[in-house]
This record gives C-alpha cells, structure tokens and sequence, in this order.
C-alpha cells in the first residue's frame, strides 16, 4: 500500500451556486478525501465544473473516498453548493 503526505484542501464554498475548483489535476494522486461538513448538500466532480445534474451529491456529513490501488481520479475536483460560507475538508496524496 502506498505511504506518503498528504495535501490539506479543505476550506468553504466562496460563492453559492457557483462551481469552485478543490484540487487542480493531478495524475500523480494516489488519495483522495472529501467530506462535506455542512448542514447543505454540495455536489462534486472530477475533470469537469460541477453542475447539480450531473455531479456526485454528497448530502450533510456525506463523504467519499478513493485509494490506490483502486481507481483514484487524477482529473480536477469541483465542488458546488448553494450557499456561501459551508464548509468541507478535503485531503489529497
């Protein structure tokens, strides 16, 4: 199993309803973590702006994590909620 740092990329949604970017591409990324830490949804998506259809909704607390040697996306990561301020952690190696 892989061993190494991680990259904190946690942080709030700066502007409601817009689409932000959490970690830019990576193709070398052999982890990644994200948890919504509000009380809204936020959708999130890898390689492409996040839209309310076609991202991954993560509801409050939700939480998704990918590890190697499984699949890890190397795409960017993007995160969109409705409202300003909500926050999430992030963590990426």
């Amino acid at each position: 199993m892989p061993t190494g740092s991680l990259t904190d990329r946690s942080g709030s949604i700066t502007t409601g309803g817009t689409a932000q970017t959490v970690a830019a591409a990576n193709w070398q990324r052999t982890y990644f973590f994200f948890m919504n830490l509000s009380d809204t949804d936020m959708s999130l998506d890898f390689g492409a702006s996040a839209t309310a259809d076609t991202a991954l909704l993560l509801v409050s607390k939700g939480s998704v994590e990918f590890v190697a040697p499984g699949f890890v996306p190397g795409g960017l990561v993007s995160v969109l909620c409705a409202s300003t301020g909500k926050k999430f952690a992030c963590k990426e190696g």
